[in-house]
């Protein structure tokens, strides 16, 4: 995948937005957005099972990957990220694009789209579920993430010191995301910065740790979400939430409303969040089959 692969960087007010593009096919590019301390990576090996006729493009959020990170001090929050999507969209000079993303970089489609109508003319969300599950926050939370942000605020803003081998470092993935090494070892390919003899350190800024969630109501999220009905394929994962069920009402309630439309087809499967990672081949038929127009408008439910 590497030899398909180019490495792009597009300039923002802040520094480098590292992008992975791969192929060069006529029909509409897709731009591919990771959730939440993740990376381009966590694509890869879904591209390889997705036919060459279409342009790919993968985005490192700022503070992940290879990105430079927002400026030090100011406290991320989610809609930090619509920004970014803007900027890769126009370094490229799409008039429109399918946008395709993971967990938390779903809901940042969807509040680009709310933003700039018009330019994505189709969304696969790879289990949106649990990100979903944390719009569902109340004052309170919201609050407590700037308590906790500002209480903790040099630790946020400096370098992860903490040391990896590289076995370590592969366990963890391992561990914390049900992978085989090979899959973990791909994950971490754009994560693992070298500082000595089998010595390592995680790219990822701190503050991708405690990012603010949006602080709309759930209805609010639902008008905005079904606004434009734009055709939708939603895979959702049965143990997508790993076992925290906070907020899944809500998320639940979000998705209801969303499959109301008659273009919003979600197709269940049995796995847990990163399956598109370890059953790419499985997760890329649907994808193929959306893309494709074929059963576009039918709801399915496996």
């Amino acid at each position: 995948m590497e030899s398909d692969s180019t490495e792009i960087y597009v300039k923002a007010p802040w520094g480098n937005i590292a992008v992975v593009s791969w192929y060069e096919g006529s029909s509409e590019p897709v731009l591919m957005v990771h959730g939440r301390q993740d990376s381009a990576a966590t694509f890869v090996p879904l591209v390889s099972h997705l036919p060459r006729t279409r342009q790919y493009v993968a985005v490192d959020l700022p503070g992940n990957g290879r990105s430079d990170s927002f400026p030090k001090g100011i406290m991320i929050q989610r809609y930090h990220f619509i920004a970014v999507i803007d900027y890769v969209i126009k370094h490229f000079g799409w008039k429109s694009c399918v946008y395709l993303a993971h967990s938390m970089g779903c809901e940042i489609g969807l509040f680009y789209n709310a933003v700039w109508p018009g330019v994505i003319s189709r969304f696969v969300h790879l289990d949106a579920g649990p990100s979903f599950q944390r719009l569902q926050q109340s004052y309170n939370d919201y609050e407590r993430h700037f308590h906790n942000y500002y209480s903790n605020y040099r630790r946020y803003n400096s370098d992860d010191s903490k040391v990896y081998t590289r076995r370590k470092a592969l366990d963890a993935v391992m561990r914390a995301r049900k992978m085989n090494e090979e899959q973990a070892a791909v994950i971490l390919s754009r994560v693992l910065v070298k500082i000595g003899e089998d010595r390592y350190r995680m790219s990822w800024d701190p503050r991708m740790k405690t990012i603010v969630p949006q602080n709309l109501t759930n209805e609010g999220n639902i008008k905005l979400f079904t606004r434009d009905k734009i055709p939708s394929l939603l895979i959702t994962m049965s143990e997508g939430h790993g076992g925290n069920l906070r907020g899944k009402d809500g998320a639940d309630q979000l998705i209801r409303a969303m499959m109301e439309a008659d273009n919003f087809r979600e197709v269940v499967l049995s796995g847990q969040h990163d399956y598109h990672v370890t059953h790419a081949e499985e997760v890329a038929k649907y994808v193929v089959d959306f893309l494709d127009n074929k059963s576009c408008d039918i709801k399915c439910k496996i």
